[in-house]
């Protein structure tokens, strides 16, 4: 199967946060293709939702979509919202 069969732009995604990169980013994997979670406040061995936007051969770009969830310190703050 083609890595950009697996993901799809504009798709929304399960992605569990592997790795950080050097300016922050959240890395995972979709499939066999590795993401990369700009901008965003990610933590490591935690699952998030996701919406690629951009699809590269070998990786691709994606956004954070709204969470529930807000970091306070070393701890989770779950929002009613």
């Amino acid at each position: 199967m083609d890595r950009m069969d697996e993901v799809a732009e504009g798709e929304t995604y399960n992605l569990k946060v592997s790795a950080k990169g050097a300016r922050g980013e959240g890395i995972g994997r979709i499939g066999s293709l590795v993401v990369f979670v700009r901008n965003a406040k990610t933590r490591i061995g935690n699952s998030y939702s996701v919406r690629i936007v951009k699809v590269q051969r070998t990786f691709a770009y994606a956004e954070l979509m709204e969470t529930k969830r807000q970091y306070v310190g070393n701890s989770i703050l779950e929002l009613g919202i």
